[in-house]
């Protein structure tokens, strides 16, 4: 009886991963993770083929060696398989250096192991004889040790997509593919484990075959219900699609078996004649029938067959395809994830709101507003953010969301064009190929965010400096302290090429400690300040990051990507040197959005120091100019609430008194 369970187990296990991997690789090979998927359910079908051949053949003799061969290779590959899909699955960008180094251990590993099984049958990697044996090394060793590394693979895949799934937050669409792909793993690797662990696998085989069905069957569910590789309405119809055509299939070759047996019966011949009339006859209506068969799962209207002819005409599956505007939403929700943000929404001027993600505040002066354009025409505007962290957006931030824009507003464009201008199938089939190029960019370039490590620095206001979009929070090493090695780090910053010698900081950060103390704790701080940024240094190498010469120490310019005062500096000069208005007003506003407060508002010791106030002057100074002359521009517009929210913040900024400011609001009847 446990051997026909094992039977049943695999039979089962092998058609439902047949039809699940088939479905995928055919819908949505494009989908990140469908090619790993598709090598894991064909290592799975061809582990459990073998294993039902090997307990029913009649000549185990002739076939037996080849099927074992088989299982065993499909067997080292599956765990690997298991770990490729959870990482193609967890991961929406790059991967990380860990997860490589993992991938490709685990393959090395995995494929020697294969290799040794196909080469060398007999060398079983087992904890029983007969077993590999090495000199020094008793096989159920490296029996043993083979089951502790697949056990680490499995585990590996399932930590992953836990820290993808608590990483997730409030993306529910998210949370619920990864919770359908952890819970299908975890019941597969319990499977897998007792299926390779001794004990369980030799007494009880059909268990372990058993749970890794319920995981396939679990696999199906994530795919057709909860968008995993395809989207819930594109994996409805091609379950419905395949579930008709498979029982189709069925009937049809159980009908040409009956016609078969019939027609040597009664007619006494030989030759199949009649059973080839009908195979050429379904063969010559199968378009006809398979269209027929599409329409019907898509339950289209008059107007909606229209629009499948055109999809027809572009060359798109009628199952798969969506509409352009479908993908806004998923759009949002991952670069909301990638980027951080508080949230994201999508406007048109004809619809107003029509997709949003999160909560976002598109009238916070750190939020970043693009319009959505149709050549010179204005059709929309996306907002993003805040982020999370509630710092400015950088340049390469607004580069990347830039092209995200373009993308949502050529799918908008794309979806007006369709539904009134079918009949120009050439011109929109070349704005397709463009739509899915500027998303195949937008998504290799998403990829890359975090990969460079150099410094962001936010100095206007409270201190904060990023590296890889992650926020420094320890500036000092294990002997030196983070606020000292945070004040170090500000005055080289602020220095920039002059820098500064070790007596100036000294007397700034450690005044009240006799010379020789301090000047050993200058140096334990500058060696902590050196390993935070770059923490790849050695213990004996100084590194590039702070360099030593004519007896002043300067912070290596290339150390930092990006600054909010230089990109200040920047706006307010792009601003000056625009001649369209509307060029220098968003200037101006991109200035605005950088100052958060006074410079270096709450850096330790250097923020209270002579040697901040006068940069930070200059730099109050400026920007009460900048509000003067936003608040001048919105005057000459005729928007009054906002020229008198920037004179307001003038008058604040300058400490409350401030004529210039008075004056204009007095001019445009505003209060103070």
């Amino acid at each position: 009886m446990p051997q026909q369970l094992e039977i049943v187990a695999h039979a089962a296990t092998a058609l439902l991963a047949t039809w699940l991997g088939l479905t995928v690789l055919t819908r949505a090979r494009s989908q990140r993770g469908a090619r790993e998927f598709g090598l894991l359910t064909a290592c799975l079908v061809a582990w459990s083929v073998s294993i039902v051949i090997q307990r029913l053949t009649a000549r185990p003799d002739l076939v037996g060696p080849s099927l074992k061969a088989i299982e065993d290779v499909t067997a080292s590959l599956l765990p690997v398989s298991t770990m490729l899909v959870a990482v193609a699955l967890a991961v929406e960008g790059r991967r990380s250096r860990v997860q490589s180094a993992a991938l490709i251990a685990a393959f090395g590993v995995s494929a020697a192991v294969a290799g040794g099984a196909f080469f060398y049958p007999d060398q079983r990697l087992a904890v029983t004889p007969p077993h590999l044996e090495l000199p020094g090394i008793p096989g159920a060793f490296i029996g043993w040790a083979w089951i502790g590394i697949r056990v680490l693979m499995l585990a590996g895949a399932l930590y992953w997509l836990t820290r993808a799934l608590a990483q997730a937050g409030a993306d529910l669409t998210r949370r619920r593919q990864l919770q359908a792909t952890l819970i299908t793993l975890s019941v597969g690797s319990i499977g897998g484990i007792l299926r390779f662990v001794p004990g369980p696998a030799d007494a009880i085989p059909w268990v372990g075959v058993s749970l890794i069905g319920l995981a396939v069957v679990l696999a199906a569910y994530g795919v057709f219900a909860e968008g995993v590789f395809l989207s819930a309405e594109v994996g409805g119809r091609a379950f419905r699609y395949s579930l008709i055509v498979g029982l189709g299939v069925t009937m049809f070759v159980g009908v040409l078996i009956v016609l078969d047996g019939w027609t040597q019966q009664a007619l006494a011949v030989d030759v199949p004649i009649l059973t080839a009339i009908v195979v050429i006859t379904v063969l010559a209506l199968f378009d006809p029938i398979a269209d027929r068969a599409r329409r019907l799962i898509r339950g289209r209207s008059t107007r909606e067959s229209a629009y499948d002819r055109l999809l027809q005409a572009l060359g798109a599956d009628l199952l798969t395809a969506q509409r352009p505007e479908a993908v806004i939403a998923p759009a949002l929700a991952r670069l909301s994830r990638t980027f951080g943000l508080f949230g994201a929404s999508v406007e048109t001027t004809s619809d107003g709101l029509i997709a949003s993600h999160g909560q976002p505040a598109p009238r916070s002066p750190i939020s970043l507003r693009l319009p959505l354009r149709n050549g010179d025409e204005e059709i929309g505007s996306v907002t993003f953010g805040p982020k999370r962290t509630l710092m400015p957006f950088t340049p390469q931030e607004i580069d990347l969301l830039g092209m995200a824009a373009s993308f949502l507003a050529a799918s908008l464009v794309l979806a007006v064009q369709q539904d009134v201008q079918a009949d120009q199938l050439e011109s929109l089939s070349l704005e397709r190929s463009a739509v899915m190029s500027r998303g195949s960019v937008l998504r290799e370039a998403i990829g890359r965010v975090g990969a460079d490590s150099g410094l962001h620095v936010f100095a206007l206001g409270p201190l904060r400096v990023e590296r890889a979009g992650q926020l420094v929070r320890h500036w000092g090493g294990a002997k030196a302290g983070t606020r000292h090695a945070e004040a170090l780090f500000a005055f080289l910053f602020d220095r920039g090429e002059r820098g500064a010698g070790k007596d100036e900081i000294v007397e700034l950060i450690w005044p009240d400690i006799e010379l020789k103390r301090a000047d050993l704790a200058f140096h334990r701080t500058l060696a902590g300040l050196r390993t935070t940024l770059e923490p790849g240094r050695g213990g004996g190498n100084r590194g590039d990051a702070v360099t030593f010469r004519n007896d002043r120490y300067r912070l290596e310019p290339s150390l930092v990507e990006w600054s909010d005062v230089g990109s200040f500096d920047e706006e307010m000069a792009a601003a000056t040197s625009a001649n369209d208005p509307n060029d220098a007003l968003s200037h101006l506003e991109r200035a605005r959005s950088l100052y958060r407060g006074d410079y270096l508002d709450d850096c330790p010791f250097y923020g209270d120091s002579a040697q901040a106030e006068e940069r930070r002057e200059q730099l109050r100074d400026r920007c009460v100019d900048l509000l003067l002359a936003l608040g001048e521009r919105y005057e000459e517009r005729g928007d009054r609430p906002a020229a008198a929210a920037s004179f307001r913040q003038a008058r604040s900024i300058s400490g409350g008194t401030f004529p210039p400011a008075d004056a204009a609001l007095t001019r445009i009847g505003a209060s103070a």
